[in-house]
Order: C-alpha cells, then sequence, then structure tokens
C-alpha cells in the first residue's frame, strides 16, 4: 500500500486517473471473481459426477465380462460334449475340446484338474467346495511367475514388465513386475452322485492385453462425450502398477509398467477408499476416478482407473473468463477515454516532462524545453535541462575511462589464455609419453613370463612325448591292447604345447594367428568327451549330448576344444555330488554391431552345480582371477579369447542354487574382432596388479 501511495504522489496525472479508475475497477474486479469462482466450482462440480459415473460404468464393463466368461464355462461344464470326453465316449477327445473352447473365448489357458491338485488358498478352495451345482468362482487373481509357467510356458514372458520411473509416484526399489492379473474362472464339475470331483479352470491375463481396457474405453468415451480433441482413458493396475492402459506416453506408447501418483495409492490401496478428484497420471493432470479391485478371496490386488484430461477443461474455463474479461476490459477503455481526456486537459505540462523522463531512461537526448507557464512547473523544467546536460558532460568521460580498461582487460586475458593453452599442450604431451612406457613395460615384463613358463613346460612335454613314442616302439604289436590310451596321452601333450604356443601369443605382438577353417562343430563337441572322461568318472558325473548343429563355423578345431575341455572341467568341478552335465549345440543367428545379423553357430554347457555368485560374475572372464585354491585363473579368460579371435561371443547365465550355463557362438564366417589385443591388455593389468608393490606385500 505504500508503494501504491508512492507511485501516486510522483504523478499529477497518476492521481487523477486513481481517482476516477479506482471505483470503476473495484466494481469490475468483483464481477470477475464472483465469474471466476461460480464457473470453477461448476465446473468441478460436473466433472466429478461424470467421472464417478464413468468408473462405475467401467467396473459393470469389467463385471460383466467375467459374468459372460463364466456363463460361457458353465455352459461347456454342463455339455454333453464335455461329459463324453470325460469319458473318453465322444467323437472329439478332451484335449481338443478345450483347445476349441479356448480359440472361441479368447482365453490363454483352459483345464480341467482335480480338486486336490488345485494350487490354491485354502479360502478359495473352501469357498470352491461351498458353491452348488449351478455356482462357480469368477472375477481377478494374481498368480505368480511360476504359477503362470505351470498354465502355459508364455504367459510369465507376457506378465513380465519392466517399472518406469513415474513422477509423483511412491519411492520404490522395484525394477519389474512378475506376476500377472488374470480374469479368471474356476467352475466344479459334478459326477453322478453330485460329488465334486473336478474344477473346469479358465483365464485371460491382462497383462499388456489392450482389448479389455481400449472396449471399455470405447464404451464409455464414445463420440461426443468428450471435447473436441480429448481423450478418456481406462486403466487396470496391479497394486500400483499400470498392467493394461490406453494412457500413452510422449512417444506415443503404451504407459505400461508406469506407477500410480503416492496420494490415490494411499487412499486407494491403504485405506480401501474411492479417489474422485483431480490427479497426476504419468505425464499431465486428469480428471481421475479410481476404485479398488479385489481378488477371488476377497483381497485388494489393484485398482480400475477411468478419467480424461484436465487440460481441455481448464482451458475451457480460461476461455469463459478471457470472454468475461474482454467484454469487462471495452467497459473500461470507453471509460478511460472519457476520463484520460479530461485529466489530460488538464495536465498537459506535467505529460509534456513525463515524456522527457521516460525518453531520457529509454537512452534518447531529449530536453523539455520552454513552457509557455510562468509558474513553478517552468522554473523546474529550466533547472532540469541543466541537470542533464552537466550529466552528458560526465558520463561521456566515464565511457572513455572504461572503453581504456577495457582494452587492458582484453590484453592481458588473451596473454593468459594462449599461456594456458601451451600448458595443457605440454601436460598432454607428459601423459601420453609415460602411457607408452608404462604399456612397453608391462609387455616386456608378459613376454618374459610368458617364455619362461613355456620353456619349463616345454621341456618335460617333449620328454613325455619322446618316452611314450618309445615305449609304443618297443612293445611292437603289444601295445594294441592300449593303443586309445597311448594316443591320448600323445594328444594331450600335444595339446599342452598347442596350449602354450598360444599362451604365448599374447605377449607377441602380431603373433602367427592359425588359420580358420570350416569345422564340424558337432564332431567336434562328440570328441570332447573322451578327453574329459576321466574327470566325468572321477566325480561320477553323466555327460548328456544333445548335438543338433547343422552348419559348420571356421574355427581352429584344436583351440575350440580346448575351449571345450576347459568349460567341461569348470562343470565338473563345480559340484562334488554326482550330477548331469549338458552338452548341446544348435544353429543360431547373432547380431553383431558393425556386422549385423550373421549365421553361426552355439554351443551350451549346462550344470546343476551351485551356480555362480553375482558379485564374481563378471570377473569370471578375467585374466588370473580364479576361486580355487589350485587354479590360475587363466582357463576362461584363454577361452574367451579364443572365441572372440574369429568373431564370436561367450557369455554365462548363472543363478544361485541353480546351475550355470556357458554360452559360446562361433560364426559360420569368421571375421577379425580385435579380441586377442583385447584379451592382451586385459593380462597386462592384471600382471601390473600381481607385481605392485601393495601385492608384493611391500
Amino acid at each position: 500500500m505504500r508503494a501504491l501511495r508512492r507511485w501516486l504522489r510522483a504523478s499529477i496525472r497518476r492521481r487523477l486517473l486513481w481517482l476516477a479508475f479506482a471505483p470503476l475497477a473495484l466494481l469490475i474486479l468483483a464481477l470477475a471473481g464472483l465469474t471466476a469462482y461460480w464457473t470453477s466450482t461448476y465446473n468441478d462440480r460436473q466433472l466429478y459426477m461424470k467421472v464417478r459415473a464413468d468408473l462405475a460404468v467401467a467396473s459393470r464393463v469389467l463385471d460383466g465380462v467375467s459374468q459372460q466368461q463364466q456363463a460361457r464355462l458353465e455352459e461347456l461344464a454342463r455339455s454333453h460334449a464335455l461329459a463324453s470326453a470325460l469319458q473318453g465316449e465322444g467323437s472329439q477327445s478332451l484335449e481338443a475340446l478345450l483347445d476349441e473352447t479356448q480359440n472361441a473365448m479368447q482365453l490363454d489357458w483352459l483345464r480341467v484338474v482335480p480338486l486336490e491338485a488345485l494350487n490354491e488358498p485354502p479360502e478359495l478352495q473352501r469357498r470352491l467346495q461351498a458353491t452348488g451345482d449351478t455356482q462357480g468362482v469368477s472375477g481377478l487373481d494374481v498368480l505368480e511367475a511360476s504359477q503362470l509357467e505351470m498354465l502355459a510356458p508364455e504367459l510369465a514372458r507376457r506378465a513380465r514388465l519392466p517399472l518406469r520411473d513415474t513422477p509423483q509416484a511412491a519411492p520404490s526399489d522395484r525394477r519389474r513386475e512378475t506376476r500377472g492379473m488374470v480374469l479368471r474362472t474356476l467352475y466344479p464339475i459334478h459326477d453322478e452322485q453330485g460329488n465334486l470331483r473336478l474344477l473346469l479352470d479358465g483365464g485371460r491375463l491382462l497383462n499388456g492385453d489392450a482389448e479389455p481396457v481400449d472396449e471399455i474405453r470405447d464404451l464409455v468415451y464414445g463420440p461426443g462425450t468428450l471435447p473436441e480433441g480429448s481423450t478418456g482413458s481406462v486403466t487396470l493396475f496391479l497394486d500400483d502398477v499400470r498392467i493394461a492402459t490406453n494412457v500413452r506416453l510422449a512417444n506415443g506408447e503404451r504407459a505400461l509398467g508406469t506407477r500410480v501418483s503416492e496420494p490415490v495409492s494411499r487412499q486407494v490401496l491403504g485405506r480401501g477408499e474411492r479417489f474422485i478428484d483431480n490427479a497426476f497420471v504419468v505425464s499431465g493432470w486428469y480428471v481421475a476416478a479410481y476404485a479398488p479391485l479385489e481378488s477371488l478371496t476377497g483381497q485388494r490386488i489393484g485398482m480400475i482407473y477411468a478419467g480424461f484430461p484436465l487440460a481441455p477443461y481448464e482451458a475451457l474455463y480460461r476461455d469463459t473468463l478471457l470472454q468475461v474479461g474482454a467484454v469487462l476490459l471495452v467497459i473500461i477503455l470507453i471509460s478511460g477515454l472519457m476520463v484520460i481526456r479530461g485529466v489530460d486537459a488538464l495536465a498537459s505540462p506535467v505529460r509534456r516532462m513525463h515524456r522527457v523522463i521516460h525518453g531520457i531512461r529509454d537512452g534518447r537526448h531529449l530536453r523539455i524545453g520552454h513552457l509557455d507557464s510562468q509558474d513553478e512547473l517552468a522554473e523546474l523544467a529550466h533547472e532540469f535541462d541543466a541537470m542533464l546536460d552537466r550529466l552528458d558532460a560526465h558520463q561521456d568521460a566515464l565511457q572513455r575511462a572504461a572503453q581504456t580498461l577495457e582494452r587492458r582487460v582484453e590484453t592481458r586475458t588473451q596473454s593468459l589464455t594462449e599461456k594456458t593453452r601451451a600448458l595443457e599442450e605440454h601436460v598432454a604431451l607428459l601423459k601420453q609419453a609415460r602411457a607408452s612406457l608404462m604399456t612397453q613395460e608391462k609387455l616386456a615384463a608378459l613376454g618374459e613370463m610368458t617364455a619362461g613358463i613355456a620353456h619349463e613346460i616345454n621341456n618335460p612335454a617333449a620328454v613325455i612325448l619322446g618316452h611314450v613314442e618309445l615305449l609304443a616302439d618297443n612293445l611292437g604289436s603289444d601295445v594294441a591292447p592300449v593303443r586309445d590310451e597311448v594316443d591320448t596321452i600323445i594328444a594331450q601333450v600335444e595339446r599342452i604345447r598347442a596350449l602354450i604356443d598360444n599362451l604365448l601369443q599374447y605377449s607377441r605382438a602380431g603373433g602367427h594367428e592359425p588359420a580358420f577353417v570350416p569345422e564340424d562343430i558337432n564332431a567336434i563337441a562328440a570328441g570332447t568327451e573322451l578327453l574329459i572322461r576321466h574327470a566325468l568318472d572321477k566325480h561320477g558325473h553323466r555327460l548328456i549330448s544333445s548335438l543338433h548343429a547343422t552348419k559348420r563355423a571356421e574355427c581352429h578345431r584344436g583351440q575350440l576344444q580346448q575351449v571345450l575341455i576347459n568349460v567341461l572341467l569348470n562343470a565338473t568341478q563345480a559340484s562334488t555330488s554326482p550330477m548331469s552335465i549338458h552338452l548341446a549345440t544348435r544353429d543360431a543367428v547373432r547380431e553383431i554391431p558393425g556386422h549385423g545379423l550373421l549365421d553361426g553357430v552355439e554351443i551350451r554347457v549346462a550344470d546343476r552345480g551351485p551356480g555362480i555368485p553375482p558379485e564374481l560374475r563378471d570377473r569370471i572372464f578375467d585374466p588370473f582371477f580364479t576361486t580355487r585354491e589350485a587354479g590360475s585363473g587363466l582357463g576362461l579368460a584363454i577361452s574367451a579369447g579364443i572365441v572372440r579371435r574369429s568373431g564370436g561371443e561367450m557369455w554365462v547365465v548363472s543363478a544361485r542354487g541353480r546351475g550355470t550355463i556357458f554360452h559360446v557362438w562361433l560364426p559360420c564366417r569368421a571375421f577379425p574382432s580385435g579380441a586377442e589385443e583385447a584379451t592382451t591388455r586385459k593380462l597386462i593389468a592384471s600382471l601390473s596388479d600381481m607385481t605392485s608393490p601393495s601385492s608384493r606385500g611391500g
């Protein structure tokens, strides 16, 4: 209020205008406020009544779908065809009848199960046993991923939804929803004595199913029910996660996996109450209605939502206010023109001074000049013009001094910039030189270590090979009973020497690479079993082979057999208890960055051991990393390098307590992949860690 009084006192013209406009402005503000309040209150009441009715219709339609499904299954349960199929007397088998009905009703599963085989909560089983001949149980239910997998293999995959970060949702550590909300019907089948012996179980998975919510939306929000350009939406929630919706994200996708806002979750899921109000939905504000959904056992499992965007109604509300404001503005303009004409006639000298002051504020060179009057205003105008002349002289002097200072600062800044750039270039050169020296030192250390290992192992290997060949020559024809064992010893000694050659390649830049030849992967896999037979028999394991690959892959036979032996030996050492190890091959197409989709062969080695802990899973292919006391930590690192060298890939899938699966994929046509360089860098890094002062205890 003080500021208003000061503003009015600063101008005679303003004071005159204030005396004229104040009463008129108060009247207009009162009319505008009453109009805005009435429009907002009436509009909100109508919108909440509409969305409440929309929610009721959506809930009834969902109940109707459940009742229709129950009626269809009741018809099947009472049919002669089902009774004949159950007794094996009809022209159609039970499986064929169920498949035909499932397809006709668009169900995801339909089965006949004994009551005792139904793995359901006790309260649901009691409810089923208490039903009469013409009753059944139908409604919503929530099934775990394992239950979905038992019903149909692909249902668990369809139900899985990644959770998206949603504004205003309650904080949560969950990353995906694996449960499924289903529309399920359980109908009892009684024998001739009226005893309940079987159940007809059928249902439909709602996760990701757009058809139910789209049908409800088209029924509730038909043409003409909302303003033009506005679209209503219907959503089904499992807990607070959208599993079926026609709400869209900014990119046009359905907002599956997004979560409801925290206030709605507390009221609907927490307290079991309906929510009828404006709510934030995914990315905007909606007029929204939510109601809790209950399972067959009466537990709250989610929500159903119906609503429409608030923005069109806000725009309509703004348009109404703008129209009212426009009328009032016209009234103000007409009245203002009349008032201004009278004020201008009284305050012409003041207006002239006012224009000059504003012009000077905008940077123009103006003066008030001579006034026709001889009063105080004329004297004030003369003094004001003299003051402006003195002010212009001071500003010119300040501007000249500022230009001189700017030139000096610019010169100094340019000099500092050039020195900083030169210093950065020197630092970069020093870092490059240091990195080059460290790499050369590590390569030299690795080469010396590997050459020593090769020398120490090749000498005894050569002695073993020579003595075995000498024994075979001395025995002559008597060697026949142990010929296979002698050949195996010779082959394994040759393999040891090949392993040493491979290890030497990691320490030689540009070492000789074996030629890649199209090989029968099935034959290589089958021949590996004989080489690890001793390890299998030692632990009591059994190797089950399933070799179905039809294509050949370019590789080096000895190196690939080395990879398989390493992986199979790891599998035999995964558990001390006897178990089955599965070795399988198949044709597989894989997308490789920069190469597109490539044909190839995939090899899988699966065991039922304890699995690999998650914290170690990303390190098993690192050189020198091992969890066994006698392990070297090079087996999987070298194996991965061999596979990647031909353009292939090697990865592992493991779960605690459920075993481990190693995957090896080889392309039909090998291509350079830079794998040897990558593996060498890992070996160098590991060597650096092993020889650092901290690792030596220094």
